[in-house]
């Protein structure tokens, strides 16, 4: 059980080689809840078995989605490698159903399990005509075609790129799906020449969204990243420098059926994981991690046109982050999209002190306090909104390393509040 207090941010400074910054931190001034305790439950710890598997497992990655009758969590079922916890390998997808709001969960469902492949980054969004879409990538393990083994790709297919997108589909909140589709991302027209990705490529991971206003109204949006081997015509030499990541998006505008996927090249070149927020005009906010020399903050993008064209991408220096996913929420309760953002990252230079900063102006600025969730470890976390205002959170969390369990809590509208008024 963890306290729920405001964290006052020491006044910091950004430089241009934030890799060599010191920092300061505030100390919790504030208690929102008059000594309540913020209750956590866990929903996956490293080393369960689970009976839709009967393996044991590591989890890692959460996302979360508020459906018209449900809370549904997802999160992925790592091969159990005791505390190394890979990313790549035997990772199936896997989810929990909450009926009555968080109080209590289901027994962990199978979304997704491909043999020895990895399945993984799961980014779910509930659209308006109730559909509940599950974006998602899909990895190679085997190279060779009498080791391969898959019941979605063809060895052909696998050995096209390491990394592949997928998209599976409820019609029913999370009882059944639909057999996941899969997109070949050669599709994005790029210009080799000038820019060409690795096989690297992920989504999110957390939630997605669909666009409630404007000309693209309907859209659905999800934010990925990807590596270069080619950028600005000239060859990248090291793949995993991690100057050469970038962030783009992937949207379809018919409901996860097909999908479309955009190179952005220099526009968010630094960018990393991300996730879009639609503010209150109708334009898009990506909110993304950095990589290379500004790996210390959040940055940021803006899209007037439902996510086509993006500005250059910049640093937020009011929101401190050690290189890790986050997530971001428009904090409505009827779906109109409002000023408020919520975002949620480490406020931290490591992967410690779960916090939530707010903008009231469309993520024009950002409070300097923060509301935070845990002073102890923390990894990647996803946010929701309920319809009463309060707000549901699942994130990684352990006593000796941020990634020993999944556990989801929630803040009330009243905490909330009170955190936007000071």
């Amino acid at each position: 059980m963890k306290k729920l207090h405001i964290l006052a941010l020491g006044a910091v400074a950004l430089l241009a080689t934030a890799c060599s910054d010191s920092f300061e931190f505030g100390t919790p001034t504030h208690d929102l809840d008059g000594g309540d305790a913020l209750v956590e439950t866990v929903l996956w710890k490293n080393g369960d078995q689970l009976a839709c598997t009967g393996r044991t497992h590591n989890f890692r990655i959460p996302a979360i989605i508020r459906t018209q009758n449900r809370l549904i969590a997802f999160a992925e079922a790592r091969e159990y490698t005791g505390s190394s916890n890979q990313d790549t390998g035997d990772i199936d997808l896997v989810y929990r159903i909450s009926t009555d709001n968080g109080v209590t969960w289901g027994e962990t469902k199978l979304l997704l399990d491909d043999y020895d492949n990895t399945c993984g980054n799961p980014c779910p969004i509930f659209t308006e005509s109730g559909k509940l879409v599950v974006f998602c990538g899909w990895q190679r393990t085997g190279t060779k075609v009498d080791t391969f083994k898959s019941d979605i790709f063809t060895f052909e297919e696998s050995q096209r790129f390491v990394c592949h997108a997928l998209c599976l589909i409820s019609n029913d909140e999370g009882d059944s799906w639909s057999a996941p589709t899969k997109w070949f991302h050669e599709q994005r027209n790029a210009d080799e020449s000038q820019y060409k990705w690795t096989s690297f490529l992920k989504m999110g991971p957390g939630h997605a969204i669909q666009l409630k206003t404007g000309a693209h109204k309907g859209r659905l949006v999800v934010g990925c990243d990807h590596k270069y081997e080619k950028f600005a015509g000239k060859a990248v030499i090291k793949e995993a420098d991690e100057t050469y990541y970038g962030s783009h998006i992937a949207y379809s505008d018919d409901e996860g059926q097909t999908w479309k996927m955009l190179e952005l090249n220099e526009e968010l070149h630094f960018g990393n994981e991300c996730i879009p927020v639609e503010l209150s005009n109708g334009d898009l906010y990506l909110d993304m991690r950095c990589t290379g020399q500004y790996n210390n903050r959040r940055a940021y993008s803006f899209s007037q046109d439902g996510g086509i064209n993006w500005s250059r991408l910049a640093i937020n220096d009011q929101r401190i982050d050690p290189g890790c996913q986050g997530s971001i929420i428009n904090y409505t309760t009827n779906g109109v999209p409002s000023k408020t953002i919520l975002g949620l990252n480490n406020n931290s230079t490591s992967r410690t002190n779960l916090s939530i900063r707010a903008s009231l102006d469309d993520c024009k600025t950002w409070k300097s306090t923060v509301l935070e969730i845990t002073s102890g470890k923390s990894g990647y976390s996803d946010l929701a909104v309920l319809s009463d205002g309060s707000l549901l959170l699942l994130y990684e969390t352990g006593a000796n390393v941020y990634r020993e369990k999944i556990v989801y809590c929630r803040v009330s509208q009243a905490q909330i509040t009170k955190y936007l008024n000071l």
